[in-house]
């Protein structure tokens, strides 16, 4: 028995009871942060452009638009509403993994509302195709990032064709099909990654990872075991399933894959990262840093002779970008992550806005910041886990009195080591949703998630989620 094999044997023979109650309240949790990222991300550029082609498209209007009153087919609505949820870079990430919930609750939300399915069917699919695109994710990393690939498409494909499986009650077989559609659909290229692209890079994960469910579910044909190669000598077109054709031959560990397969649940399993900064994940650290040192001593930007952040190779890789010009490479700015940071003395929706980014004092800020990557934290670099921390960082500012402030932190608000709870998102929820939701349908979304599980029918919940 293959690898591909025995993941979509796990999808579809593991019964709900064998879930725990802890991956099944992580997963409402999540479900809470990425809805409300996805409202507050619906009035983003890319996402009004991608409704607006949604709307050119057309289609059977059986799946919400979250956060508009419109109603379109079921993948371009995953697609939608993935471009969303994403856009804003203030969705959850898992470690080891990558951003997977960005992927699966859009996805699991469009199919259970065009199916018609409870709560519970649509939690039951959204973990297990989380758990399968975690086995995948682990063995393909790192390798995958590091040939130039942006995971979130390819691997969120994956987890969302696997939940369509579930939801629609495939067997082994036809999973098999679907994940080996999602295995040719995948796509995501870094260089995208501070643009529109690297949220389309999800939509498109969401839309493929639908639309491969579909079609395995009216008997679309591929090839059953489509992660292995074939070694057979010949290296013809058998020797590149999907493992060697995005790493490279080798490139990947699928022992990986299978291990702990049906008795771990990553969502179980302390590991996911909330995000109350919107931006690259690792720079968290440093912004509640920078955060803390601007209030207890009153940091002022006229009186900083410059300032000097020391962190991972891995943020600086991940945020690399040395001038803001937009809200999108702001996010992946390091210089401009600390100047807002000292100045607003916080770092949420509005300080990456494209107007906020261009003012004066924060770009006049940014030429005294200092980036560097220390050598004891140069092993801080690749997949995290394994004595591999991103958050690792020190911070001084430099004052124009010859006084220095300091200090170092190895993790953030939201992170494992501080976990968010179900209050923390509450409020993140309403901060994403105040003004584009009416403060009634705010509250009981809210309630609605919360008894997820008990919901005889998804779709009250969207509907609540359409101004």
């Amino acid at each position: 028995m293959g690898i591909t094999e025995k993941l979509a044997r796990f999808a579809v023979d593991t019964p709900f009871s064998a879930i725990p109650p802890a991956a099944i309240e992580s997963a409402k949790l999540r479900c809470l942060d990425i809805i409300g990222v996805m409202v507050a991300g619906s009035r983003h550029p890319s996402a009004l452009i991608s409704l607006d082609v949604a709307r050119r498209l057309g289609g059977k209007p059986v799946a919400s638009i979250i956060g508009h009153p419109d109603r379109t087919s079921v993948e371009l609505a995953g697609y939608v509403n993935a471009v969303s949820a994403h856009a804003l870079e203030y969705d959850d990430y898992t470690r080891m993994v990558t951003h997977l919930s960005v992927s699966l609750v859009p996805g699991s939300l469009a199919l259970a509302e065009e199916l018609g399915l409870s709560g519970t069917r649509m939690l039951e699919g959204l973990i297990v195709g989380f758990q399968v695109a975690t086995h995948v994710a682990k063995g393909l990393r790192p390798w995958l990032f590091n040939r130039g690939w942006h995971p979130n498409g390819i691997l969120g494909a994956i987890g969302v064709a696997v939940a369509g499986s579930r939801m629609m009650g495939l067997d082994q077989l036809q999973t098999r099909m679907a994940i080996g559609i999602a295995a040719s659909e995948g796509s995501g290229v870094r260089k995208n990654v501070g643009s529109m692209g690297k949220a389309f890079h999800v939509g498109h994960g969401v839309r493929c990872g639908i639309f491969a469910a579909l079609l395995a579910s009216r008997g679309f044909k591929v090839d059953p075991d489509i992660i292995e190669g074939v070694e057979d000598g010949v290296e013809g077109h058998e020797r590149f399933g999907m493992a060697d054709t995005f790493n490279g031959i080798g490139n990947y560990d699928l022992e990986k894959m299978e291990r702990g397969l049906g008795e771990e649940w990553e969502l179980a399993a302390n590991t996911t990262v909330v995000r109350f900064h919107p931006g690259a994940t690792g720079a968290a650290s440093a912004i509640d840093g920078m955060i803390e040192l601007a209030k207890e001593h009153d940091l002022k930007p006229e009186a900083i002779e410059r300032i000097e952040l020391e962190c991972t190779p891995q943020v600086m890789a991940i945020g690399s970008y040395r001038e803001a010009t937009d809200g999108h490479k702001a996010r992946f700015c390091l210089p401009y992550s600390m100047a807002v940071a000292l100045i607003d003395r916080k770092a949420g929706l509005a300080q990456y806005t494209d107007e906020r980014v261009r003012q004066p004092d924060v770009q006049q800020l940014i030429k005294r910041v200092q980036v560097s990557a220390p050598d004891d934290f140069k092993h801080h670099r690749g997949q995290w886990g394994e004595g591999v921390n991103w958050g690792e960082m020190r911070l001084a500012v430099y004052l124009r009195d010859l006084k220095k402030v300091f200090i170092a932190r190895s993790y953030a608000r939201g992170w494992p080591e501080q976990p968010a709870v179900w209050s923390d998102v509450v409020e993140k929820y309403r901060e994403c949703c105040n003004g584009i939701l009416q403060p009634a349908q705010i509250e009981d979304s809210i309630a609605a998630i919360r008894s997820l599980d008990t919901l005889k029918e998804i779709r009250g919940l969207l509907n609540m989620l359409r101004p």
